[in-house]
């Protein structure tokens, strides 16, 4: 049944009834309208969502996806750019919601990553990133406190980290970036509108300022039906 719900609602997105961007009605008023139970109804947008056509956004709603062509970003791999920067270069608006923010002391792996010792502060803060709106990544960073200074949940929301750090003379000039693929948690689904078990693009990166000192280590999680990374690559002179 959720398949024939889902075949329907493909050939109303298709035919131009469901436009690009606009919202369906909530689960409840489309199981009544459909006359099928809600649970049907959600496998049919959690299959749509899956195959690119819907997207769901955690607390709005779901919505028709635009062509892939719009809304699949590709950051070249050898670039180091921010998030910002990629979205506004697409004629969209980038946005962060600050979903925690801490000043604590180091883990191993963040001590290790960031030439740390165990009782140094870190400031450790999580964000959804999003791009006019629709998420797309979320995002783990951890910053040295005495390097970056006074710092608040304020500063990193709705802004680029990169251009904050920049306007303190810390901009990430180098950076190691490690990338993997996997399925997306309970958690990490609700909150990119995907759903669980869906494709993810896992990335984990150290990066340093001109002058060589680690200034941030990241972990981030993006929306793999939304974003790729493209890399370019150089034969040896022969």
């Amino acid at each position: 049944m959720y398949l024939q719900v889902a075949q329907g609602l493909e050939r109303r997105i298709h035919s131009g009834e469901l436009r690009p961007g606009s919202a369906l009605p909530a689960e409840r008023e489309l199981a009544a309208q459909l006359r099928v139970s809600r649970v049907t109804v959600r496998q049919a947008l959690a299959l749509l969502a899956q195959q690119g056509l819907l997207t769901r956004r955690h607390g709005s709603g779901t919505f028709v996806a635009p062509p892939a062509s719009e809304t699949r970003p590709s950051r070249p791999l050898g670039l180091l750019s921010s998030f910002s920067e990629d979205v506004r270069s697409r004629g969209q608006t980038p946005g962060a919601q600050v979903l925690a923010f801490e000043l604590g002391r180091p883990t191993p792996q963040e001590a290790m990553s960031l030439a740390l010792s165990p009782g140094e502060g870190v400031y450790r803060l999580r964000r959804l990133r999003t791009s006019s709106g629709e998420p797309l990544a979320v995002e783990d960073s951890t910053l040295p406190a005495a390097l970056v200074g006074s710092l608040s949940a304020p500063d990193v929301t709705d802004a680029s980290l990169y251009a904050l750090l920049g306007a303190r003379g810390l901009g990430p000039r180098r950076a190691i970036r490690h990338l993997r693929a996997v399925n997306a948690d309970p958690q990490l689904a609700g909150l990119l509108g995907v759903p669980v078990g869906a494709a993810l693009l896992a990335t984990e990166r150290v990066s340093w300022t001109t002058g060589g000192r680690p200034v941030e280590y990241a972990r981030a999680h993006y929306r793999g039906d939304r974003y790729d990374f493209v890399m370019e690559l150089h034969g040896e002179p022969e």
